[in-house]
């Protein structure tokens, strides 16, 4: 399946912005939370999905402060470069890699942070979902823009384009999304 370099970049623009909005209205309800404990957030839906439980385990301030935080200024920087892009900017090969590692630090920040909130915390944060959602996406949207430019030998070359245009580089964004999703369903609903 190929796409246009330019579609990507849209790809990215939309998943930063996913990610940002459900952070700004998480970092807006964790406020909200810190002024009243006691206040009934929009995100406490039920038993599983309820932000107030996850904002009082020390998961959700790892850095000292809140994580969607961090997520927010992590999403404002990814929407704004990949923004420049889509709208014909060229970019920097440094300042690409460096944001694809943030991705990639936050892809594996965020599994862990969804294991914490299923196993130990005991809850869910919808908003935290729709972060790794875009989270996830990013990734696999800087892979491919990426891909071509990392130095393999010929045979390896050949393999990675023949995987990338089966969709095998989807077929791995989808199953890392499904095996936490079956992971959260499991241990809430099954």
């Amino acid at each position: 399946m190929k796409l246009s370099q330019r579609s990507l970049w849209w790809t990215v623009v939309g998943a930063s912005t996913v990610g940002l909005v459900a952070s700004l209205v998480q970092s807006i309800e964790r406020i909200q939370f810190a002024d009243d404990p006691v206040t009934k957030l929009t995100c406490d839906l039920n038993t599983v999905f309820s932000c107030s439980n996850v904002f009082e385990a020390w998961q959700s301030s790892v850095f000292g402060f809140s994580n969607s935080l961090i997520s927010l200024v992590f999403f404002a920087l990814i929407a704004g470069v990949a923004l420049a892009a889509a709208s014909g900017g060229t970019l920097n090969r440094t300042l690409r890699y460096s944001l694809h590692f943030f991705s990639v630090f936050f892809l594996l920040f965020g599994a862990w942070y969804l294991w914490q909130s299923t196993y130990a915390i005991g809850y869910l944060c919808i908003f935290c979902m729709f972060n790794y959602a875009g989270v996830i996406v990013l990734n696999w949207a800087w892979f491919r823009l990426q891909y071509s430019e990392l130095k393999l030998k010929k045979s390896a070359r050949h393999k990675l384009d023949k995987f990338v245009e089966a969709g095998g580089d989807i077929m791995v964004a989808i199953t890392w999304a499904l095996v936490f999703t079956v992971m959260m369903v499991t241990h809430f609903w099954v």
